[in-house]
């Protein structure tokens, strides 16, 4: 549980946001120029590159998103690459001080009373581009899973909600990806989430307690195939369906509905 243990302890001081391991590596050689600082909402839309596209930037003047959904409790574990990068970002980190709670107490693992472990798919926080992203993705499965239980969308919306946990390979928001200095291979942040899969979730996919999705990064998560995984191929990656045909959809639905 080193993953939980280390971001629990992580408090946030000033920017950049980043594990206190990870400093020392994104503040030399090439990673120094491959890092952006916003502090304000104002000083991000301000900003002359403020949404352009080609930015492969890390933004830590945001919060980490190492992982999101109650770790401990989860079923179902999709693996991906990294946190993205909208303009609702900033602004829901700088200006609605409810959403950046969620965002802390989910590093602390604290959601007592929350029925959405899995933030982005709360209703609250539909105007965010993360429930957007999210819900787009698993809203077919949530609607079958609705008619297989004879409930309605909210009410599976919401059970869905506390049996998925998202990982991120790399914790660290961007709008495209680019490994600079090689950080897959160097940041102790990256390799805490692999630690954490292989040894924690990998035991509970073995006996039959959760299921495992990669959809991002196959080759970087380097997990085995077997019971209980689904890798993506290249193919399925670059869109990462998470529909009701896809493998990814049908093996939710399956260990729901049938395990």
């Amino acid at each position: 549980m080193e993953l939980l243990t280390e971001w629990k302890a992580w408090r946030v001081g000033s920017p950049p946001h980043a594990l206190d391991a990870d400093r020392p590596l994104l503040s030399t050689g090439r990673s120094a120029i491959a890092i952006k600082l916003r502090l304000s909402w104002r000083e991000a839309y301000s900003a002359d590159d403020f949404a352009a596209p080609g930015d492969t930037s890390l933004h830590l003047g945001l919060l980490p998103q190492p992982f999101i959904g109650d770790l401990r409790r989860a079923r179902i574990f999709l693996l991906l690459l990294n946190p993205g990068l909208g303009p609702d970002d900033y602004y829901g980190e700088n200006e609605v001080p409810e959403f950046r709670n969620a965002l802390l107490a989910n590093l602390g693992q604290d959601f007592a009373g929350n029925p959405y472990p899995f933030l982005f798919l709360d209703p609250k926080y539909s105007w965010h581009g993360g429930f957007d992203w999210w819900h787009t993705k698993l809203a077919r499965v949530i609607d079958q899973l609705a008619k297989s239980m004879s409930t309605s969308f909210a009410t599976a919306r919401r059970r869905l909600a506390s049996e998925i946990a998202s990982i991120e390979l790399l914790p660290y928001h961007s709008a495209s990806f680019r490994d600079a200095d090689h950080w897959l291979k160097k940041l102790p942040s990256v390799a805490l989430a692999r630690k954490f899969v292989a040894q924690v979730v990998m035991e509970r996919v073995r006996s039959g307690e959760a299921i495992v999705i990669v959809t991002r990064k196959a080759r970087e998560w380097n997990l085995p195939l077997e019971d209980g995984v689904v890798v993506y191929s290249a193919g399925e990656a670059r869109a990462a369906h998470l529909t009701p045909t896809s493998r990814g959809g049908k093996a939710i639905l399956d260990f729901l509905l049938l395990g």
